[in-house]
């Protein structure tokens, strides 16, 4: 399109409300409530959340201007239509003479089409340069096709197993933090580009480190049908050494597992980032589709906030870390649970372990980084023209 509205905004990310964790976060907090859409949305982003900000930082320290929203956080959302005096049919329907269970399946498709025009409407008031869709944001081939009367480009960054009817193909350029996923996405005809995961070194301003770390392990993390190799590894670790579980699933562990009984519940924004800066220890197991690559916000998570990081040895990981010097490998469950009982009782070595990591990290994977890393490949490819050109 030729621009000629006179729009600053070089990016709008569309954020993933990720298990729900910013709609859990803006109900949790009823002040959210009370401020207007733009002053709401600056409080719930600077905090940890998934990503938080980090990438509106990033661009910022790069001179490009970049603003963020959530689409399917509803909440949030309803609050920017409400102040555009848009129609929220969410909040019509309980006002409806409509009762459950009818209205389960009456509410369910009008939420959504409203929600999806929302974010039309968003970004028609913005008009950015590049419309950045995250992974798990359900958009579809009509809606990109909408969107582009009002962008230049529509690029995605996945980072999850790929999802059948999904218009891939839509999309100027497909980012991804899974290696073999930048074939698949070329091979249907999409540029394609590898961009890792990262860490936002400000959390360590926000939530700090513990001065004497738990000597214990911690994972963080998800369980479900879809992590069986990680039940296991877990389940298997907390019959041996102290490890306490953070996240949801704890239901698909076996009835007799101790890390039932160290299940702390879900943690989210800064309880995530404590949780990483309080633990002398922190496992890491993919999911079960991942095995043989790095793929994870979890090794730079926990390596940004100084914790050693237990991980399997995959392909990759010498690309991030050094195996044995700032992170501890294993290949197999039994070598996981030596290696966590030798550190557990080695503290020393496990703080100089998880110091060495935090220098990489901090040195080499940040999103400021990784956002330089983005901005020179899409200049590469002249889906936006460098500042000062």
């Amino acid at each position: 399109m030729n621009r000629t509205d006179g729009s600053n905004l070089d990016f709008l990310l569309l954020m993933e409300d990720y298990q729900g964790s910013y709609t859990e976060a803006y109900l949790s907090d009823p002040a959210l409530s009370t401020l207007p859409y733009a002053a709401c949305a600056e409080r719930l982003f600077s905090r940890p959340i998934y990503y938080g900000d980090a990438y509106v930082d990033a661009f910022s320290s790069v001179g490009l201007v970049a603003q963020q929203v959530v689409p399917f956080c509803r909440p949030l959302q309803y609050k920017w239509a409400g102040e555009r005096n848009m129609w929220a049919l969410g909040h019509v329907w309980p006002r409806l003479p409509i009762h459950p269970p009818a209205m389960d399946s009456v509410q369910r498709f009008p939420d959504t089409w409203v929600l999806n025009r929302i974010v039309a409407r968003q970004i028609a008031a913005h008009r950015p340069k590049v419309v950045w869709v995250f992974s798990g944001v359900h958009v579809t081939e009509r809606e990109i096709r909408t969107w582009r009367q009002y962008a230049d480009h529509v690029i995605l960054w996945w980072s999850c197993p790929l999802w059948e009817r999904f218009p891939y193909t839509e999309f100027d350029l497909a980012l991804t933090t899974v290696p073999s996923f930048v074939d698949h996405f070329e091979g249907l005809g999409v540029r394609a580009a590898y961009l890792p995961h990262a860490f936002d070194p400000r959390i360590l301003e926000r939530v700090g480190q513990a001065e004497r770390r738990l000597s214990r392990a911690a994972f963080v993390g998800s369980l479900s049908s879809a992590h069986q190799h990680r039940i296991s590894l877990l389940d298997a670790l907390s019959r041996r050494v102290p490890v306490d579980f953070y996240g949801h699933g704890a239901e698909f562990l076996p009835e007799d597992s101790p890390l039932r009984r160290s299940h702390r519940g879900p943690a989210w924004g800064d309880d995530l980032y404590s949780v990483y800066g309080s633990y002398l220890v922190v496992v890491h197991k993919s999911a079960d589709a991942w095995t043989s690559f790095t793929s994870a916000k979890r090794l730079f998570e926990a390596t940004g906030m100084g914790a050693c990081v237990v991980t399997e040895d995959t392909d990759d990981l010498q690309r991030f870390f050094e195996p044995g010097v700032e992170v501890i490998t294993y290949a197999t469950p039994e070598e996981c649970i030596e290696r966590v009982e030798h550190l557990l009782k080695n503290p020393d070595e496990a703080r100089r372990i998880g110091q060495r990591a935090q220098e990489r990290t901090l040195g080499g994977h940040t999103y400021r980084q990784r956002v330089r890393e983005l901005v020179r490949e899409l200049e590469s490819r002249q889906l936006i023209v460098a500042r000062g050109a």
